[in-house]
């Protein structure tokens, strides 16, 4: 009997157990399905406040007031039905730079967990901020005689407004650098450039050679007419960069050719002055081995009865030239007076220093073409190694005159990844061709390669 009353009272125990566990059992899968509800609330809150946060940054340009209003839009799109309210805000960092920062909470009614009414209603909120760096850009354009042929001229003037309003006229820096025979800064590197880069570009006369090179292994001889590529790098590295600042620094290089003109500073005085002369030379792609010789500080459009420049008809400041055969082997003019080139023995100068061989190389038109193109690959990858900020190389041709040698060419200086001379160590690049000039598609066709440009440095951009 003892035993059997034993039995009973276990069995009771077993079923008051059995009670207990199952309301725990029902508890945690309550809670399960309420923390379910709450995780999958907090992704679509954290998808539709990164896609807003983006939005208000990739459209920072339009204003405060419209990219909060399309990031708002893209925040409701992206969260779907019942969304909250976003806040947009627009604070800086400690750098002065701009940011945008997107904040929205959900309030999640529970199932189970409202048996506790202090857990009814359960609030979910996420935040995203992105910071849009420091720009330091400089854009390089091509001048030349051949822009007012090709219909290059006229599409550039549309397309480079509306690629430099796309940034930011108060917190960005840009600056931009012209060349020809000869380079021109158009606009130092700074804030507030947008008026200033579209009156400069509205007002381009297209003359000249291409003078397109950079400084290659050697000093920049000029910081105000030396090779576009060079001071380009120059103005970009002259913008202060605080440690740990996110920046990025650009250039962007349009050509409707291949660059033929290189700069160098050669003795003519012979025996009686020691002076040195800044002399560009090059500036023919065809026709015969000419060689022009070219005033660098020439200013583009200025009459020559004003500082000298002989402006002739598509050879902008040009001193004279040679047939190039055999090296300009009676010498140069270098000045405007036709005065011929002598060295400090009297002699007539008939050689250039090459720096990529070393050596005195006659004036002729490809040993010319040869050494501006090397110069030019040595500065671009000089900009992408510098320390501690690389420079971003992107490079455009324009028309005909961009033959497949002269594309590879340029895809090289933007370390292009689509090319066989991409260098993996180095900041991959962009070439874009624009094939159809002249033709009535070269304008549009420009615009679209100058906005992929645009996209691509506002991603980079924002962090």
């Amino acid at each position: 009997m003892c035993n059997a009353n034993n039995a009973k009272n276990d069995r009771g125990q077993t079923l008051l157990l059995y009670a207990l566990m199952l309301s725990v059992l029902v508890l945690f899968a309550g809670l399960a399905i309420d923390a379910g509800r709450l995780y999958v609330t907090k992704a679509k809150l954290a998808t539709a406040v990164d896609g807003a946060c983006l939005t208000g940054m990739k459209n920072l340009a339009k204003g405060q007031t419209t990219a909060g209003a399309l990031a708002t839009d893209m925040f409701y799109a992206n969260y779907g039905a019942n969304p909250p309210t976003p806040a947009v805000t627009f604070p800086t960092d400690i750098y002065g730079d701009q940011q945008v920062k997107v904040t929205a909470t959900a309030n999640v009614n529970t199932y189970f967990m409202q048996l506790l009414p202090v857990f009814a209603t359960v609030p979910v909120s996420d935040t995203a901020v992105s910071t849009r760096g420091k720009l330091i850009m400089t854009i390089v354009l091509d001048r030349s005689g051949s822009m007012a042929n090709n219909g290059g001229g006229v599409a550039l003037q549309s397309a480079v407004p509306t690629f430099v309003n796309m940034f930011n006229d108060l917190t960005d820096n840009i600056a931009m650098v012209s060349f020809s025979s000869n380079s021109t800064i158009n606009f130092p590197i700074g804030p507030n450039f947008q008026s200033s880069i579209n009156t400069q570009v509205a007002n381009m006369e297209f003359v000249g050679g291409t003078f397109g090179t950079g400084v290659g292994s050697g000093a920049v001889l000029s910081h105000t007419e030396g090779p576009p590529m060079a001071l380009a790098d120059a103005q970009n590295t002259s913008v202060p960069i605080e440690p740990g600042e996110n920046v990025i620094k650009v250039l962007v290089y349009f050509t409707d050719g291949l660059m033929n003109a290189s700069q160098d500073n050669f003795h003519c005085g012979g025996t009686t002055n020691n002076n040195l002369t800044l002399i560009n030379y090059g500036g023919y792609d065809t026709g015969g081995n000419y060689v022009g010789f070219f005033d660098p500080t020439c200013t583009p459009s200025t009459p020559a009865s004003n500082n000298g420049c002989l402006n002739e008809v598509g050879h902008e400041s040009e001193w004279g030239y040679c047939d190039g055969s055999a090296g300009c082997p009676n010498g140069f003019p270098y000045d405007a007076n036709g005065d011929i080139c002598k060295n400090a023995e009297g002699q007539a100068v008939t050689t250039f220093l090459s720096q990529q061989t070393g050596l005195q190389t006659t004036f002729i038109r490809t040993n010319v073409t040869a050494e501006t193109q090397w110069r030019a690959i040595q500065t671009a990858n000089a900009m992408r190694t510098e320390s501690p900020i690389p420079t971003y190389i992107y490079t455009i041709g324009l028309g005909n005159l961009v033959s497949p040698s002269t594309q590879a060419f340029l895809a090289q200086l933007a370390n292009d990844p689509s090319y066989s001379t991409y260098i993996s160590g180095q900041p991959a690049g962009l070439f874009q061709y624009v094939p159809d000039c002249p033709s009535s598609a070269c304008t549009a066709e420009l615009n679209t390669v100058f906005q992929t440009i645009a996209a691509r440095v506002l991603l980079r951009l924002t962090q």
